[in-house]
């Protein structure tokens, strides 16, 4: 085993679980999780970080939102529940704050 020859700066994680209408935990981040992923992959993009902040579409975080999604930041940046598409450009912003190129 060897480490990656790329690394990020940080890693971001999006549920976008789908889950059975039937589900005691509710339906999931599905569609609005996937809405967030693109907005973030969008926003990445435009700003260049796009090599250095990775965006992943994910399973389960374990935080069920009734509304948005659930989002993990690697590194130690925390988990965030209802995050929506329109929150891409204030996390970005954030993260570029507290994460300095």
């Amino acid at each position: 085993m060897r480490a990656a020859r790329f690394q990020p700066r940080l890693h971001l994680f999006v549920c976008a679980n789908e889950r059975g209408p039937a589900s005691s935990l509710g339906p999931g981040c599905g569609s609005r999780g996937r809405e967030v992923f693109e907005a973030l992959k969008r926003e990445t993009g435009r700003r260049g970080l796009a090599a250095s902040v990775w965006v992943t579409e994910t399973k389960c975080l374990g935080v069920c939102p009734p509304e948005g999604c659930a989002l993990s930041i690697s590194h130690g940046g925390g988990v965030f529940e209802s995050v929506t598409a329109a929150d891409a450009r204030t996390l970005m912003d954030r993260i570029e704050g507290t994460h300095p190129r």
